[in-house]
């Protein structure tokens, strides 16, 4: 008996992650909408805080989708999704780079989540808040020039 024939079968162990992620991705995107729905409820400033809450979970949400989605085309079998250009995964450098875009998205969110509660005491904070900006615009401009 070859060693491929008693391995091969064995690539279907990576099932249970990506229904684990697959799971995830429905279930933070129901917090998102969540989330969403709570915002129209609010006073202005707490809305705008729980849009971008929901924004955040949304995105999250991709995370979960987009790497379970690419660990199966990567294991199992390729899928003929509509959307190939968002979730078609060649490889895992692939896989990492379409994560990395979406995870540096995630943290601009952040950003702008802590920026709305920024309340500056001096000269420095601003200055650092600027420095962050800088950085945010970079990352953004990073991911972009990759492309």
């Amino acid at each position: 008996m070859q060693p491929e024939a008693f391995l091969f079968p064995l690539r279907l162990v990576i099932l249970m992650p990506v229904a684990g992620l697959l799971l995830g991705s429905v279930y933070f995107a129901y917090l998102a909408l969540l989330e969403a729905l709570a915002a129209w409820q609010s006073p202005l400033e707490e809305a705008l805080t729980r849009l971008i809450g929901a924004v955040d979970l949304g995105l999250l949400s991709a995370v979960f989708l987009i790497f379970g989605l690419g660990l199966f085309e990567l294991f199992i079998r390729k899928l003929d999704l509509p959307m190939e250009s968002v979730l078609r995964v060649e490889s895992l450098s692939d896989l990492k780079g379409k994560l990395g875009q979406v995870i540096v998205m995630i943290l601009v969110v952040k950003f702008f989540e802590k920026a709305l509660a920024f309340k500056p005491k001096e000269a420095l904070d601003f200055l650092l808040f600027a420095g962050g900006v800088a950085l945010l615009a970079g990352a953004l401009w990073l991911t972009k020039a990759k492309e």
